[in-house]
């Protein structure tokens, strides 16, 4: 029972505990309300489309060959009880609620042992170049970060792939610290399959790892001695690595739809959704706005330790060289994602900010170490004053995170939709399904929209149709469902080009470009329809932080409800 005295290991059961809140969130359901996440839907599809000749995925297919693997009892049950095994008896049967639910499950719990295991991960790498309770400090840190909370129990690729990110980091940095090339193999396999995972994993490796090698080579002794063996272990097993990608991602096998992929992330997948502007006013707009979404992370007083504990190690330099360059290597991968990714893709979203905030858990870690156990006593005192206090509101951040998933606005939704929704009536509904409440049964609900049924997700006893939003009058449903973050977009009136090298996303331009959607949607909710605001879901944070920074959580809900009495076939006011 040597584990269950270890403060590590009580460490790690608390940030799981702090896990456990979303991994039923929204279920059962045949969907999943993790906005981009890729379960329980896409990663049947991703892994097919990733080797079908011609065809792509968005994301690379190595977590989805895990859940696959790990929800085979699922999906091989729905292949037997399909009808046949055409692609539409298929998928009639696996979108039903107790595999979607069973798959959703299943993924959310791998997240969050992932999670848990960057945690663990975090802690040994601080422990190599900071001392053992550097690294509980650091795993501390890093079990607090709220982003991280949120990310360990959705499916999205952004936890995953940060995972076998650290794991590389940390061989990487066993390497250089121990002087010992054979850890390079893992290293560079980790790597890999960091990107394996999730394409945007390149940008930790790509200017970090080499940076580190040549202050390596620069200041240490035994590198130079010993050149040939580092070089050829580095060179051989990062060809090793390269070929293993390649083969996983499809590039042998399906180079055609490789390619496509790959044009396809640096092009629309990109260019779409940039926020800032191609040039240095955009990218000083970026920093900027790293710095302001700190607090997403961790209090805002945090950065002073990370700062404090970047000095420390500064000064490590004269005592042992290889240990000093083995700890630049997460601040380099936080500089390299920077530079390599967010320069790049134009983009701060919080879980594209997650690698930063979590290699800098290294150096939060050995500053509070140092402050904790100060040989001087007012230095001691103040020092775990700070520490303590930003350690209780950092727990008081990620306690919000599972109060939002505890009390998301779609459950009050859908509350009151079994509620006043009776049997046989019309509900509309706009908008992706990560957005939308689950509904009643009985009630018959058809979703509007502009894109094409083939490129839809469809849903149970749902209704799919193309048609204009504005064709109300001919539908005349009885209720309507909006989601707010869905309909934002048809609802905003500055369409400027925004100040400070910021630049409007061009997937929001297009929904601004739809002026009869906009002028429905704004027609709507200034009450120039035969339709009234029945009933608004919104998330109360009572004494819990209010969240903004996630687009599926804490999201508002609006339900309208046709007037009683008017002519069905009347329209309120011009559109």
């Amino acid at each position: 029972m040597r584990w269950f005295r270890s403060p590590l290991f009580w460490i790690l059961v608390v940030a799981a505990v702090l896990r456990m809140a979303g991994i039923f969130w929204g279920l059962p359901a045949s969907d999943g309300w993790d906005d981009d996440g890729v379960a329980p839907r896409n990663f049947l599809t991703g892994l097919a489309l990733t080797y079908a000749p011609g065809s792509f995925f968005t994301y690379p297919p190595l977590h989805m060959f895990l859940l696959a693997i790990l929800t085979a009892p699922g999906w091989i049950i729905a292949l037997f009880n399909a009808p046949a095994l055409n692609q539409h008896d298929v998928i009639a049967e696996i979108i039903q609620v107790p595999y979607m639910t069973f798959f959703a499950v299943v993924a959310r719990v791998v997240s969050a042992v992932m999670s848990v295991g960057t945690i663990y991960v975090i802690a040994r790498m601080t422990e190599l170049v900071g001392g053992r309770r550097a690294g509980l400090f650091a795993a501390a840190a890093c079990a607090l970060n709220a982003a991280l909370t949120y990310y360990g129990q959705v499916t999205n690729l952004d936890g995953p792939y940060l995972f076998w990110a650290a794991l590389s980091v940390w061989g990487w940095m066993r390497a250089i610290a121990e002087h010992e090339p054979r850890h390079m193999r893992w290293a560079a396999l980790a790597a890999a399959a960091a990107v394996a995972t999730k394409d945007q994993a390149y940008a930790v490796f790509l200017i970090g790892v080499p940076f580190a090698f040549l202050a390596w080579f620069t200041l240490d002794r035994w590198p130079r001695q010993n050149a040939r063996p580092v070089v050829m272990t580095a060179l051989l097993w990062a060809g090793v690595a390269f070929i293993a990608l390649l083969a996983v991602d499809g590039a042998i096998t399906n180079p055609a739809g490789f390619a496509e992929r790959i044009a396809f992330l640096t092009g629309p997948a990109s260019l779409n959704y940039a926020q800032y502007q191609d040039d240095w006013t955009g990218r000083l707009s970026l920093l900027r706005d790293m710095w302001e979404h700190f607090p997403r992370f961790y209090p805002s007083a945090a950065i002073l330790l990370a700062a404090f504990g970047i000095s420390v190690h500064a000064l490590r330099l004269r005592e042992d060289r290889a240990r000093f360059v083995a700890g630049l290597l997460p601040l380099l991968a936080i500089i390299s994602f920077t530079v390599a990714f967010n320069f790049a893709a134009l983009r701060t979203e919080t879980r594209f900010l997650l690698p930063q905030s979590v290699f800098l858990a290294v150096y939060i870690g050995i500053a509070a170490e140092k402050l904790f156990f100060a040989p001087q006593f007012w230095v001691k005192a103040g020092g775990r004053g700070l520490v303590l206090a930003i350690a209780a509101f950092s727990f008081y951040q990620c306690a919000g995170i599972v109060a939002a998933f505890l009390a998301d606005p779609r459950y009050d939704a859908e509350h009151w939709l079994n509620t006043n929704v009776r049997k046989g009536d019309t509900v509309e509904i706009y908008s992706l399904n990560v957005y939308l409440p689950r509904f009643p049964e009985g009630a018959v609900v058809t979703r509007v929209g502009q894109k094409p049924l083939k490129a839809r997700n469809p849903l149970p006893n749902v209704t799919e149709i193309v048609q204009p939003y504005e064709a109300i009058a001919t539908r005349q449903p009885r209720f309507i469902v909006v989601s707010a973050f869905w309909v934002r977009d048809y609802l905003e009136t500055n369409t400027a080009t925004p100040v400070r090298g910021r630049a409007i996303q061009k997937v929001r331009q297009a929904e601004h470009g739809n002026a009869a959607a906009c002028a429905y949607f704004r027609a709507l909710f200034d009450g120039r329809l035969p339709y009234r605001l029945a009933h608004k879901s919104v998330y109360s944070s009572g004494f819990w932080p209010p969240l903004n920074a996630y687009e599926s959580l804490a999201q508002t809900t609006f339900l309208f409800e046709r007037i009683p009495g008017e002519p069905r076939h009347k329209r309120q006011g011009p559109l």
